[in-house]
């Protein structure tokens, strides 16, 4: 992953990257991030598929559910995403929030969104918030 910053745009330095994804609607940030690791999964699994997921550029929402999608499927991802918010101007995840966030994307909101064919988007991405206060 490169080396991405919020700082220039001068919002959401007191959100974690979780919380920026899901709040601030930073489109630029959220898709450039998307799209790198999207592109290293994509030919890491010989998957040129998820390359025509990329093609929805207009749908920020798309991108915030990849998101959490790619943090629960790619450790790589996840790694740099839980280590790197500070050097990209956001505060540091918390370790014992994330910890049970991840436990509840792992066991059920991605099970649920994927198993679940009438959970649209939208829906995902309340569930997403509402688990990330929660945690």
């Amino acid at each position: 992953m490169s080396a991405l910053d919020v700082r220039a745009i001068g919002v959401g330095r007191s959100f974690d990257i979780f919380m920026y994804v899901l709040y601030s609607g930073d489109q630029i940030f959220i898709k450039d991030m998307v799209t790198q690791a999207c592109t290293e999964v994509a030919e890491e699994n010989q998957c040129d598929e998820l390359f025509r997921v990329l093609e929805h550029t207009d749908n920020l929402l798309l991108y915030k559910c990849l998101f959490f999608l790619l943090i629960d499927f790619h450790q790589p991802f996840r790694q740099w995403a839980v280590e790197q918010g500070p050097s990209m101007g956001l505060q540091p995840v918390c370790p014992l929030k994330i910890h049970r966030f991840l436990q509840i994307l792992r066991s059920e909101l991605v099970p649920n969104f994927l198993v679940n064919e009438s959970m649209r988007l939208d829906d995902f991405e309340r569930a997403l918030k509402v688990e990330y206060i929660r945690s």
